[in-house]
């Protein structure tokens, strides 16, 4: 068996790495970021300081710092849980959605159910198809707009791939407000270009948005259709800005998501690999 792993992983290696540039595909989790509204604030102080008192002496006059940190699971560049999406009150595999949420978070479905990731990745650049620097607030994505985007720019999405959508969204980072859709939505797939990707038979998912999907929604709900009946991973606020500068097309796709028991999220750290 681990034989047969570490050809498939030299197999995948071989037919999307061709440079080995890694490229970071996150943004830092800071003060100043944007969190989407529905999410519980990020905050971030010391809780011990340099030279604070110890209840034994230091050594050789040494000292220590350390933080508290309240977030969402859901902040800056995170992966969704199946558990973190509900449709008509079921989760995926049609349990009642108040059945696996406890106390201390969900019984299943969390996010400890993802493994580390490291699979092929196609890169979707819809604001540079479009020719735009950003997609507008609430503007739809397409099967139209995926079919003439990779018809362009010669994309080899294939069965078990990451597709990853630009929308050009991360341009907006510092502007909480218009970032988190609060002037007019937020631009993303809507049902008939998700329903593109799941066709294809993508893995998973992920964009520059906090959200996926087109906001205002059209249609029915992309992250129920993605989470809930299709078992398809959502990946959010990505920074695809450099991958795009790069014309990159299908690359290797990193990222480990915490083992957080309970968990309807992860803070993620993808990379790209060229």
């Amino acid at each position: 068996m681990e034989a047969r792993a570490s050809t498939n992983a030299k197999s995948v290696l071989d037919a999307v790495v061709h440079h080995g540039e890694m490229i970071d595909l996150s943004h830092a989790l800071d003060a100043g970021m944007p969190v989407y509204p529905q999410h519980a604030p990020y905050t971030l102080s010391l809780h011990r300081r340099h030279g604070d008192p110890h209840a034994k002496p230091r050594i050789a006059d040494s000292s220590f710092a350390n933080e508290i940190i309240v977030m969402s699971a859901h902040t800056s560049t995170h992966i969704d849980a199946l558990g973190h999406f509900s449709r008509c009150g079921h989760v995926h595999g049609g349990e009642p959605a108040s059945d696996i949420e406890t106390a201390k978070g969900l019984a299943r479905l969390d996010v400890t159910d993802i493994g580390p990731i490291w699979r092929p990745a196609t890169l979707f650049d819809i604001a540079g198809w479009r020719g735009v620097d950003a997609l507008r607030p609430g503007e739809e994505i397409t099967a139209a707009d995926f079919e003439g985007c990779a018809a362009r720019n010669a994309l080899d999405l294939r069965p078990g791939d990451i597709a990853l959508v630009r929308t050009g969204w991360a341009r907006h980072w510092r502007d909480s407000s218009l970032f988190n859709g609060s002037q007019g939505g937020l631009p993303g797939p809507g049902r008939d270009g998700a329903q593109w990707l799941i066709d294809r038979g993508v893995s998973m998912v992920g964009s520059d948005t906090p959200a996926f999907e087109v906001i205002p929604s059209v249609g029915d709900s992309v992250h129920a259709m993605l989470l809930v009946d299709k078992a398809i991973h959502i990946i959010e606020n990505l920074n695809l800005e450099s991958l795009a500068e790069r014309e990159a097309r299908r690359f290797l796709f990193v990222g480990l998501p915490l083992r957080m028991v309970g968990a309807t999220g992860s803070p993620l750290r993808p990379i790209a690999v060229l």
